[in-house]
């Protein structure tokens, strides 16, 4: 048997691919076309549709492919559904709420004065984990109750920065990012 919080932290992936995906993907057709809210940029350019879209196809790809992986070794503990639909909906609302998070995250940096591309404690990291979390919760309340209970919620809580903060070395050091954050 697989303990619950490493279970919850198998099952996060498609939101934790999600998320830097979108750098891979990205760069062209900035979201908010360059227009401003209240004197300040409402995302900036570095949040894009190919980014937003693409980091939605790869986590649901990835979270489908892993989904069905364990299905078919018969780990149950790390199987959202053995129905495809339920499945599809389930890793794409991971995936979709991790990218809405993260434009939720930019919008307040924007508000705050942080430039884009500048490194901001929690904002970088949470709101794509929180968001992910969050919606999963609202919308699949029956099944998150097991999929990530408490300690699968801190666990990926407690991660989540460890996370981000690797794969963005990675991301810098293949060039894919400017900076190391």
């Amino acid at each position: 048997m697989i303990p619950s919080f490493i279970s919850a932290l198998i099952l996060f992936i498609p939101a934790f691919i999600a998320n830097p995906s979108a750098v891979i993907t990205g760069g062209h057709f900035v979201i908010d076309g360059g227009k401003s809210w209240r004197g300040k940029r409402i995302f900036g350019d570095h949040k894009t549709w190919s980014g937003f879209l693409g980091g939605m196809v790869a986590g649901t790809v990835i979270g489908l492919l892993l989904n069905y992986l364990f299905l078919f070794a018969g780990v149950k503990e790390l199987v959202f559904s053995d129905q495809l639909l339920n499945s599809f909906l389930m890793v794409l609302a991971l995936s979709a709420f991790s990218m809405l998070g993260d434009l939720a995250g930019s919008f307040i940096k924007r508000r705050i004065g942080r430039a884009p591309g500048a490194e901001s404690l929690f904002l970088d990291q949470y709101p794509f984990a929180l968001f992910s979390l969050a919606f999963f919760y609202i919308i699949f309340l029956p099944q998150a109750k097991v999929l990530f209970p408490w300690e699968g919620v801190v666990a990926i809580l407690i991660v989540t920065p460890l996370i981000h903060r690797a794969v963005n070395i990675i991301g810098y050091k293949f060039k894919m990012k400017s900076v190391p954050y």
